[in-house]
């Protein structure tokens, strides 16, 4: 049995290991664990909440987790917010892929149209982002999943290196400038587990969405695939109680 002391280090040790990722870079978080109704609520505290289309609850790695059909999504409208990645972004995410669909890439997680995105093929995962007027040859793949179970994917971007994460472990990179800002489809919109045209959707889970407008380190990444969001969480909500007692107190003198 957990003593009150031995519970307080651990949660302050999980604390700890996300004090260097910084609070603000947190665009969305998504933890799936409503359970019922159609909002997926961002946990970040931007309000990018998303809306399920057609998609159903169901086992996540923890809690609850968003199931598609192959015919199914989440959509979170663009905002500000999403917009913000051009100059480095993070995309992150659990997935459970059943069926990839019968398209070359299946969607898993997408802004727009490839702008940024994680796919899945027929063995491995895919991502990539669009520069110039309509370039993706910066497109990477590898890592593996196997049907049935949950494998973590993660894709960043720092201004100069798109980096593919599959297990915690880097898969595959590319040398790429910035992407250019598009909004094409839905206004920019990021949506799971489906394009706008038919042939492209994934059937299986998915689990811990997280979008930040900064690209990770392998470390940091490493730390929310083993111990989820809660630590980073606390510490994000720690930094606003302090910004917001400091702008009362200010506002008292």
């Amino acid at each position: 049995m957990r003593t009150p002391v031995i519970s307080a280090l651990a949660a302050l040790i999980a604390t700890c290991s996300f004090a260097r990722v910084d609070p603000e870079s947190a665009v969305g978080i998504w933890l799936f664990d409503e359970g019922s109704g159609d909002t997926a609520a961002d946990s970040s505290g931007n309000g990018n909440d998303g809306e399920l289309v057609d998609a159903v609850w169901g086992e996540g790695v923890r809690g609850d987790a968003v199931e598609f059909d192959g015919a199914s999504h989440v959509a979170f409208p663009a905002t500000a917010s999403t917009d913000d990645y051009v100059a480095g972004f993070t995309y992150m995410l659990w997935v459970d892929v059943v069926l990839a669909g019968n398209g070359a890439n299946t969607r898993i997680m997408e802004r727009d149209w490839h702008n940024p995105t994680i796919q899945v093929g027929g063995s491995d995962f895919y991502g990539s982002i669009v520069t110039g007027a309509n370039d993706i040859g910066n497109g990477i793949r590898g890592g593996a999943y196997v049907p049935g179970e949950y494998v973590h994917v993660a894709l960043t971007h720092d201004g100069s290196t798109l980096i593919l994460y599959v297990a915690g472990e880097a898969v595959n990179e590319s040398t790429v400038g910035e992407p250019t800002l598009t909004n094409a489809n839905d206004g920019g919109a990021i949506w799971l587990a489906r394009w706008k045209a038919a042939g492209w959707d994934l059937t299986g889970r998915v689990d811990e969405v997280a979008a930040f407008n900064e690209a990770l380190e392998q470390g940091d990444i490493q730390d929310l695939m083993t111990d989820g969001f809660d630590g980073f969480l606390a510490v994000q909500a720690r930094g606003k109680l302090a910004t917001s007692w400091g702008r009362l107190k200010a506002s008292a003198r």
